[in-house]
Protein backbone atom coordinates (compact mmCIF):
# COMPACT_ATOMS: atom_id res chain seq x y z
CA UNK A 1 0.00 0.00 0.00
CA UNK A 2 1.22 3.49 -0.86
CA UNK A 3 -0.24 6.59 0.74
CA UNK A 4 0.49 9.69 -1.32
CA UNK A 5 1.57 12.81 0.53
CA UNK A 6 -0.95 15.04 -1.24
CA UNK A 7 -3.77 12.72 -0.15
CA UNK A 8 -2.97 12.59 3.58
CA UNK A 9 -5.56 14.24 5.83
CA UNK A 10 -4.51 17.61 7.26
CA UNK A 11 -6.05 19.50 10.15
CA UNK A 12 -5.23 21.90 12.96
CA UNK A 13 -5.94 21.30 16.63
CA UNK A 14 -6.42 24.55 18.54
CA UNK A 15 -5.04 24.63 22.10
CA UNK A 16 -4.10 20.91 21.93
CA UNK A 17 -4.02 19.56 25.51
CA UNK A 18 -4.33 23.15 26.77
CA UNK A 19 -1.37 24.38 24.73
CA UNK A 20 -0.99 27.73 22.98
CA UNK A 21 -2.00 28.30 19.34
CA UNK A 22 -2.43 25.58 16.74
CA UNK A 23 -0.93 22.15 16.32
CA UNK A 24 -0.85 21.43 12.58
CA UNK A 25 -1.50 17.74 11.92
CA UNK A 26 -0.76 15.69 8.83
CA UNK A 27 -2.14 12.21 9.54
CA UNK A 28 0.24 9.58 8.20
CA UNK A 29 -1.78 6.63 9.51
CA UNK A 30 -5.25 6.73 11.07
CA UNK A 31 -6.09 4.84 14.25
CA UNK A 32 -7.91 2.27 12.11
CA UNK A 33 -4.87 1.78 9.85
CA UNK A 34 -2.63 1.25 12.90
CA UNK A 35 -4.86 -1.55 14.18
CA UNK A 36 -3.75 -2.94 17.52
CA UNK A 37 -0.30 -1.32 17.28
CA UNK A 38 -1.27 2.20 18.27
CA UNK A 39 -3.56 5.17 17.83
CA UNK A 40 -1.53 7.97 16.26
CA UNK A 41 1.11 8.50 13.57
CA UNK A 42 1.30 12.13 12.44
CA UNK A 43 3.63 14.82 11.22
CA UNK A 44 3.05 17.70 13.62
CA UNK A 45 3.88 21.35 13.07
CA UNK A 46 4.05 24.05 15.73
CA UNK A 47 4.42 27.66 14.64
CA UNK A 48 6.74 29.93 16.64
CA UNK A 49 5.48 30.28 20.21
CA UNK A 50 2.85 27.54 19.81
CA UNK A 51 2.71 24.42 21.95
CA UNK A 52 1.08 21.09 22.74
CA UNK A 53 0.21 21.31 26.43
CA UNK A 54 1.20 18.95 29.21
CA UNK A 55 -0.54 15.60 28.78
CA UNK A 56 -0.19 12.15 30.33
CA UNK A 57 0.09 8.82 28.57
CA UNK A 58 -1.71 5.88 30.19
CA UNK A 59 -1.70 2.51 28.46
CA UNK A 60 0.37 3.87 25.59
CA UNK A 61 3.67 5.58 24.87
CA UNK A 62 4.58 8.46 22.57
CA UNK A 63 7.70 8.81 20.46
CA UNK A 64 8.46 12.22 18.92
CA UNK A 65 11.20 12.47 16.31
CA UNK A 66 12.13 16.08 15.55
CA UNK A 67 12.61 16.88 11.87
CA UNK A 68 13.24 20.63 11.78
CA UNK A 69 13.26 23.70 13.98
CA UNK A 70 14.16 24.01 17.64
CA UNK A 71 11.95 23.59 20.64
CA UNK A 72 11.59 22.53 24.21
CA UNK A 73 10.21 19.40 25.83
CA UNK A 74 9.09 19.71 29.43
CA UNK A 75 8.40 16.62 31.49
CA UNK A 76 5.99 16.48 34.43
CA UNK A 77 8.84 16.55 36.97
CA UNK A 78 9.83 19.99 35.65
CA UNK A 79 12.86 18.83 33.66
CA UNK A 80 13.21 20.70 30.38
CA UNK A 81 15.21 19.78 27.31
CA UNK A 82 16.06 21.78 24.21
CA UNK A 83 15.38 19.65 21.13
CA UNK A 84 16.90 19.88 17.66
CA UNK A 85 16.45 17.97 14.37
CA UNK A 86 17.31 14.31 14.89
CA UNK A 87 16.46 14.32 18.61
CA UNK A 88 13.86 11.90 19.99
CA UNK A 89 11.50 12.36 22.94
CA UNK A 90 10.14 9.13 24.42
CA UNK A 91 7.25 9.39 26.89
CA UNK A 92 6.40 6.02 28.44
CA UNK A 93 3.02 5.03 29.85
CA UNK A 94 2.38 6.75 33.18
CA UNK A 95 4.36 9.86 32.26
CA UNK A 96 3.51 13.31 30.91
CA UNK A 97 5.16 15.85 28.61
CA UNK A 98 4.59 19.06 26.68
CA UNK A 99 6.25 20.40 23.53
CA UNK A 100 6.88 24.08 22.79
CA UNK A 101 8.30 25.82 19.72
CA UNK A 102 10.80 28.24 21.28
CA UNK A 103 11.93 29.81 18.01
CA UNK A 104 10.72 33.17 16.76
CA UNK A 105 11.15 32.57 13.04
CA UNK A 106 10.72 28.88 12.15
CA UNK A 107 8.26 26.04 12.61
CA UNK A 108 9.01 23.06 14.85
CA UNK A 109 8.18 19.94 12.83
CA UNK A 110 8.20 16.38 14.16
CA UNK A 111 6.84 12.89 13.70
CA UNK A 112 4.66 11.69 16.58
CA UNK A 113 3.77 8.03 17.06
CA UNK A 114 1.58 6.75 19.90
CA UNK A 115 1.93 3.00 20.43
CA UNK A 116 -0.13 0.79 22.73
CA UNK A 117 1.45 -1.21 25.53
CA UNK A 118 1.97 -4.88 24.75
CA UNK A 119 -0.88 -5.95 27.06
CA UNK A 120 -3.68 -4.94 24.64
Amino acid sequence: MILRSDELPRSADVAKHGGVGEFGVETILTKEQMGKAGRLFVRGTLKPGHSVGMHRHEGDMEICYFLSGQGMVREEDGKTYTVYPGDVNVTPSGHAHEIVNTQSDANLVYLAVVLFNGDR
